[in-house]
């Protein structure tokens, strides 16, 4: 997926794919809404008018396997193909299922994929599960590939990109994603953070000063799969200023939990500067 043979870490891949996919979303609402070229009533209109033909037509289409949806195509067992031949199949089913409609989400490349996995994931889960009969543009029915086939590892990246990235927003809105919920009042994550949180983030941020959160590696995962934990291993890079050289770096933790709906959460954050639990 990638042409440069420069080997990334696993939260740059993260990162890379994530905003590929930002941007996917945002041409489609420019292309169905006219969002960033229209007045807002006019797009907040247009969207509105598309989920009520959507609604509409739910209630009378049929609901059929995604096999039969995408026009029952033929499909050998994998036990029949080589590694090379899954490989093809894999590449021509998820074409033909983003054609009609059908978005596998996939967290990695998939030249990193285990393809023979993948296989028999669309081939003994995907076809088996079923959609409404109804073709719109810009509606699409969105599978995770992870959340039938859990990648643990991913899910760490995930929630300390969120991390990393929400400490420096003005609202901390990014953390309710990520953050345990024993951090909230009432273990709702409605509402606000607790105020000795929201305390300590303030606080972290006046320790660094003028300095900037600028980057970020993940060095290393140590996972427990039967505990679902996970302790991330960080190297952080502060500098005075975004997409500059950093001028010093540091070593930071966050250990993390998975529940038994594989959404995982930070249960606790060891930076320099900042320590919670």
């Amino acid at each position: 997926m990638f042409a440069s043979e420069e080997i990334l870490s696993p939260d740059e891949i993260y990162k890379a794919h994530n905003e590929i996919s930002q941007l996917k979303h945002a041409l489609e609402r420019e292309a169905l809404f006219g969002e960033g070229r229209l007045p807002k009533e006019i797009v907040d209109y247009k969207e509105r008018q598309h989920n009520l033909l959507y609604y509409q037509l739910s209630l009378t289409a049929r609901i059929l396997p995604i096999y039969d949806f995408i026009g029952r195509p033929f499909f050998r067992p994998s036990t029949e193909l080589s590694d090379w031949q899954v490989s093809q199949e894999v590449d021509r089913i998820l074409v033909l299922l983003a054609h009609n409609g059908i978005e596998i989400a996939i967290s990695d490349p998939h030249s990193n994929a285990d393809d023979r996995k993948l296989y028999s994931f669309l081939t003994e889960m995907v076809f088996k599960r079923e959609v409404r009969e109804i073709r719109l543009p810009g509606i699409s029915y969105s599978i995770d590939y992870n959340y039938y086939c859990p990648d643990y590892t991913h899910s760490c990246i995930f929630v300390a990109d969120e991390l990393l990235t929400g400490l420096f927003e003005y609202d901390y809105e990014r953390l309710e994603s990520c953050l345990s919920p024993h951090f909230y009042i009432n273990n709702n994550p409605l509402e606000e953070l607790y105020q000795h949180v929201i305390l300590k983030f303030d606080t972290y941020r006046a320790y660094l000063g003028n300095y900037l959160l600028v980057g970020w590696t993940i060095e290393g995962i140590d996972l427990d799969e039967n505990q679902r934990k996970g302790i991330v291993h960080l190297s952080l890079q502060y500098g005075r200023e975004w997409h500059k050289k950093p001028l010093f770096t540091n070593k930071g933790q966050l250990v993390c939990y998975g529940n038994e709906s594989n959404w995982w959460f930070i249960h606790q954050i060891n930076l320099p500067g900042l320590f919670l639990e």
